[in-house]
């Protein structure tokens, strides 16, 4: 498997399976709130984890921190000014739940493709 198909695996274990709903409920409150220092430290640890478990050698330390610290900031940009809805109505989108979630996952993996072919391309 690629780096990009594990870290896909990752983002599904950080950001689905272990996202409780208070985390979910509380992290968009506002820019910075504890749900969302957790929900974002918990994804950026799963994350990097699965990172160093998929490479065939070990990566310099630099390489796994600027991944981790990269991973931190984008979904934290991605998920506390709740992005995936200012972009539905900026392109009159749908205003269910669900489209909602599609645009969410799409911007996150896609923050992963870049950041794949950004550090290891």
């Amino acid at each position: 498997m690629t780096i990009f198909s594990w870290l896909l695996i990752g983002h599904l274990v950080g950001d689905w399976l272990l996202q409780n709903d208070w985390m979910a409920q509380n992290k968009q409150r506002h820019l910075i709130t504890t749900a969302g220092v957790v929900h974002f430290t918990i994804y950026t640890l799963t994350m990097t984890f699965t990172l160093w478990f998929c490479v065939e050698k070990p990566l310099p330390a630099w390489q796994l921190a600027s991944f981790a610290l990269l991973i931190f900031v984008s979904h934290w940009l991605v998920d506390a000014p709740a992005l995936a809805q200012k972009w539905g109505r900026l392109v009159k989108q749908s205003n269910t739940e669900f489209v909602a979630i599609v645009v969410d996952q799409s911007f996150h993996i896609i923050v992963i493709g870049l950041l794949v072919r950004l550090l290891f391309g």
